[in-house]
């Protein structure tokens, strides 16, 4: 069998824009998680120039962990590959802008019979039938940068100075996250069994991570399996209506009874203490078993193509 040239695309977390988690650490475990018919090279993102997209092309694939680099997103870091033919793993530039902009994502999630919280214009917040919100940043992600308010303290202010904010209802309820990545045989996608994100305390306002109070991964949760099935199948469905490839995870709320996405994250974190790897690991499921069925869906997908067929009669 021909060993193919793969190579890691990385930046160090201070040079991404959320400072995502990847170290050394992370890069050595990626390197010790390579499929064996895959040799690989490992290198950072060091600019948009002609030069490192010639040498990024001698590779057969780029494995894309690279979450951007100085004020660039993930998502120009995937055009700029894209502009220059280089193949790669991570969803292409269209679906991660689509996944990525909140403003749209009520109007993504109606088309697949899935709910969203609504969009509420600032406007319209004080004659809300709604008490308490939730301001967010249009394209951001990791949980930063969000405010939590209740409408009657409005702080117009911090939200009239901060860009590109989206104000929806605060959902009280339970929040989970839920990652896909590619079956066994990678002809289709599954869903990971859904992780709890529980306050470390009986509060109601949390948001995952320390923003509002530390929170909590709770892998055995009492989500009755109705529930945890249903939430699969609508996770699954915006995953294949956005066109994300690879993995994604998705954050959700249940509130009264009810199912909302919240989030796509179309390039979950792989460090060895973020969700995704973190659940998929308790499911018996490595980091090196998701890298071979990301890279096996991958040339599924090149076959499909070559075939002259579209990769959306291959979901």
């Amino acid at each position: 069998m021909t060993t193919k040239r793969l190579i890691y695309l990385y930046s160090d977390s201070s040079f991404t824009p959320w400072k995502e988690n990847i170290f050394a650490r992370t890069v050595a475990n990626f390197l010790a998680s390579t499929p064996e018919e895959y040799y690989p090279y490992v290198t950072h993102f060091v600019g948009f120039t002609s030069e490192f997209a010639n040498f990024l092309k001698q590779f057969d694939i780029v494995f894309n962990v690279c979450y951007g680099f100085g004020d660039e997103g993930q998502h120009d870091i995937v055009r700029w590959l894209e502009d220059n033919g280089i193949k790669h793993t991570a969803s292409n530039y269209q679906s991660q802008i689509l996944a990525k902009d909140k403003l749209h994502l009520p109007e993504v999630c109606a088309k697949v019979g899935v709910a969203t919280p609504a969009i509420i214009s600032l406007s319209e917040v004080s004659t809300s039938t709604f008490t308490r919100f939730i301001a967010k940043p249009r394209f951001g992600s990791l949980h930063q940068n969000m405010l939590v308010f209740d409408k009657e303290n409005i702080p117009y202010q911090q939200l009239l100075e901060k860009d590109e904010m989206i104000i929806q209802p605060y959902l009280s309820g339970r929040e989970f996250t839920v990652g896909v990545i590619p079956n066994e045989e990678a002809s289709d996608y599954i869903c990971l069994n859904p992780l709890e994100i529980r306050p470390d305390d009986e509060r109601e306002v949390y948001i995952a991570g320390q923003q509002y109070g530390r929170t909590e991964k709770v892998l055995y949760h009492d989500l009755d399996a109705e529930t945890c099935q249903a939430m699969q199948e609508m996770v699954l469905r915006v995953h294949h209506a956005l066109g994300l490839r690879g993995m994604s995870r998705t954050d959700v709320r249940v509130s009264d009874g009810k199912i909302y996405i919240l989030d796509i994250n179309t390039m979950p974190n792989l460090d060895s203490n973020s969700f995704l790897p973190f659940i998929a690991q308790h499911q018996g499921i490595s980091l090196q078993e998701i890298f071979r069925r990301i890279l096996l869906r991958l040339e599924k997908e090149e076959q499909v193509r070559e075939r002259g067929l579209v990769v959306s009669d291959f979901m």
